[in-house]
């Protein structure tokens, strides 16, 4: 499997409780006061969002060492959508190669928990700088959805123009080299774009996606992102991007969005990925991930596999909440004989049964509940751990003893 587009070191800023978190936003007062308080507001209500802050890492820094004499723990670990994608497929026992931008000056810094299963990955076609050292600041508090502050230069699309273009030829390589890929996972392009996405860069996008095709016959996977950020034009163009895949990820945010921003009335979140379904393009499946449940809608895939992917991603998801690492294949299926389902998720999978009836339009509708967390160390990466073990199972990969 190949898997990017983009990777960072990832600075975990963890208060001990909301409340702490909401003393620390109300006292402080410095350069990103408003970003700070934003931060606390929106993961207050449960929600997560990104933001670019480029050039600004001094300052963030110093807001970082204030939180630490707060009482936040401060972590580095492994950050993008790309990486961890790549280093959940290492972990579940898939050969992965990762296409997009690595930066050895960040990754020297991380944990080896955090590096042990991306430095197996296989790197020999991915676009590695020295020059830049994009770091992420995570806002968090224990139990809660996450804030992040992304000084993203060097994983942007000025940077990264340049090797996109040689994507398709690359891929090309990569089949000579292994015979063939399974899938291709390429994932963050809210962060690629992150400063703005204009009719050029569209276009470029559209063409290389258009010459992967024509090089691979595999499944394109990718993710949406928070749009919160972006104009309504923005938003559009984006969206666009997604159509042109065969499976899209989204959370119980983004999937409304998404809709939205492609003109489709919103309705339950279940009619939004209808809507996202029939928009033009390429779509087969998508994707909604979150917390509580997990649903599936597809037109390519049968109900048993949906329903297994999203066992195996519900397992690695709250894995991945509950220990920070990355779960292994034997990982996953101790964990999922812990059959202790959210409330929640069991009430909106039910509910869809009886509403839906397993279908929405011609699509299949499959919905799980997701499990409870029974420990917390970070919501960060655990919808690209999910997504990791989803395409991995959809591929066919062994994973077995996950029933639901």
């Amino acid at each position: 499997m190949a898997a990017g587009l983009e990777s960072t070191l990832d600075v975990w800023v963890t208060f001990p409780s909301l409340g702490d978190f909401a003393r620390f936003a109300q006292n402080y007062k410095g350069r990103f006061t408003k970003h700070v308080r934003d931060g606390y507001e929106t993961v207050k209500a449960g929600r997560g969002d990104e933001v670019s802050v480029d050039g600004e890492v001094g300052d963030i820094q110093k807001l970082v060492r204030r939180a630490r004499k707060s009482g936040a723990n401060i972590r580095c670990m492994l950050g993008g959508n790309g990486a961890q994608e790549a280093a959940a497929l290492k972990a579940l026992g898939a050969n992965v190669i990762f296409i997009g931008g690595i930066f050895p000056n960040q990754m020297i810094r991380l944990s080896l928990k955090s590096r042990r299963f991306f430095e197996g990955v296989d790197f020999s076609f991915a676009h590695t700088s020295k020059r830049y050292n994009p770091i992420s600041f995570i806002l968090q508090a224990r139990g809660t959805n996450r804030y992040i502050l992304c000084e993203g230069r060097g994983r942007r699309i000025d940077q990264l123009r340049p090797y996109m273009q040689k994507m398709p030829s690359l891929l090309k390589q990569i089949l000579d080299k292994y015979g063939g890929l399974d899938m291709v996972n390429l994932v963050g392009w809210h962060v690629l774009f992150a400063n703005g996405i204009n009719d050029r860069d569209f276009r470029l996008v559209e063409g290389i996606i258009r010459k992967i095709r024509d090089v691979v016959d595999s499944p394109l996977f990718t993710d949406a992102g928070g749009l919160a950020a972006f104009s309504g034009r923005e938003k559009h163009l984006l969206c666009r991007i997604y159509s042109m895949f065969d499976i899209l990820s989204v959370n119980e945010d983004e999937v409304l969005q998404v809709s939205r921003a492609l003109g489709g009335e919103t309705g339950d979140e279940f009619q939004a990925m209808r809507n996202i379904l029939n928009s033009p393009g390429r779509l087969s499946t998508i994707w909604l991930h979150s917390l509580d449940y997990q649903a599936s809608l597809s037109t390519k895939y049968g109900r048993e596999l949906l329903e297994r992917a999203q066992v195996a991603a519900a397992a690695a998801g709250v894995y991945r909440v509950e220990r920070g690492v990355y779960p292994t294949l034997q990982d996953l299926v101790k964990r999922g004989r812990i059959k202790d389902y959210s409330k929640k998720g069991l009430m909106i999978a039910k509910e869809a049964v009886d509403k839906y009836a397993g279908k929405v339009g011609d699509a299949k509708l499959v919905v799980i509940p997701c499990y409870r967390a029974r420990n917390f160390m970070s919501t960060v990466g655990a919808g690209d751990v999910a997504a990791a073990a989803y395409t991995y199972t959809i591929t066919g990969g062994d994973i077995r003893n996950l029933n639901f």
